[in-house]
């Protein structure tokens, strides 16, 4: 296409990557520094691709894809492709989004699957070329102040992820807890060096992110990710044995009131429709609507 540039993502679009996906998702959480970290800390084994798109030496259009590496799915994959508004149907995320599918197709992918905040634009776009729906979530938010104090049964206790010196212990309650969430292909092979990227995240608030401990056993853990004035949780799970007990509500409000206590203003979060107790927890600690994000799918 006359005019457009496409080429590989280096450490000086960090601005411009996290601007094109603030503006495609106003409820991202991702800071410069997190993007750089995650770009640096790549895993081989994903054989991950990231575009850049460019008009005039300015950066318009991004696209990443690369291989799932937390599954045993043979040929799971993933891709996203985001172009700012101003230069929509001119083509480029078309340039975008054929590229990936070549690399995907280079290395063995047999689908892929693309995380979207909805739009009525997108999903059409998406669906122009050969992408369905697989997974559909409410967007939700809360405005935070101080709140309820949590509470938790007797011989339980819940601290900051970041007083608990065991990082190992708390891998493994995450690798415990992700197994049954609802998602496209399970997420059944993730690798403690793999969460570690995850675990030395800038964007990861291990001051506010909560652990609900059974004696000095971790049981429940709850992250929450902070850039800027914006925070999301990035995950909660309890261990399979020790879940019906409120310990998921208990964590997430010692996070809610750790943000707060921090001025953070308002949490983001989303979860699949099929997983009922999770949203039920978030109606009952007051998080409403604000949009929809839906997991698109196709085979290559």
């Amino acid at each position: 296409m006359a005019g457009v540039a496409l080429r590989e993502q280096d450490d000086r679009d960090a601005a411009a990557v996290v601007a094109l996906r603030l503006e495609a998702d106003d409820s991202s959480v991702l800071s410069e520094a997190g993007w750089l970290h995650h770009r640096r800390n790549l895993n081989p084994r994903e054989r991950a691709l990231g575009l850049v798109a460019e008009v005039d030496a300015t950066v318009v259009g991004m696209g990443n894809a690369g291989l799932n590496i937390a599954t045993t799915t043979p040929g799971a994959a993933w891709a996203n492709v985001r172009v700012t508004a101003s230069r929509r149907r001119q083509g480029i995320g078309s340039m975008l989004h054929d590229s990936l599918l070549t690399h995907l197709n280079e290395i063995g992918a047999a689908n892929a699957e693309s995380f979207i905040r909805w739009t009525q634009e997108g999903e059409r776009w998406a669906s122009a070329r050969g992408w369905k729906r697989l997974l559909t979530g409410p967007l939700i938010a809360l405005n935070l102040d101080d709140g309820p104090a949590p509470s938790w049964p007797h011989g339980f206790t819940c601290v900051s992820v970041g007083e608990f010196d065991q990082p190992e212990a708390i891998f493994e309650l995450t690798r415990l807890g992700m197994l049954d969430e609802p998602r496209p292909v399970p997420l059944d092979d993730l690798r403690y060096e793999d969460w570690l990227n995850e675990w030395n995240d800038p964007d990861l608030d291990r001051s506010a992110s909560a652990l609900v401990l059974h004696g000095d056993v971790p049981v429940t853990v709850a992250y929450v990710n902070v850039a800027g004035d914006r925070a999301a949780h990035a995950g909660t799970g309890t261990h399979p044995e020790y879940r019906g007990r409120g310990l998921a509500t208990a964590a997430k409000r010692f996070a809610l009131r750790a943000l707060a206590a921090k001025g953070v203003a308002r949490i983001t979060t989303s979860n699949a429709e099929e997983n009922a107790p999770m949203r039920a927890i978030n109606r009952r600690l007051g998080f409403e609507q604000i949009g929809e994000h839906v997991i698109l799918g196709r085979d290559l």
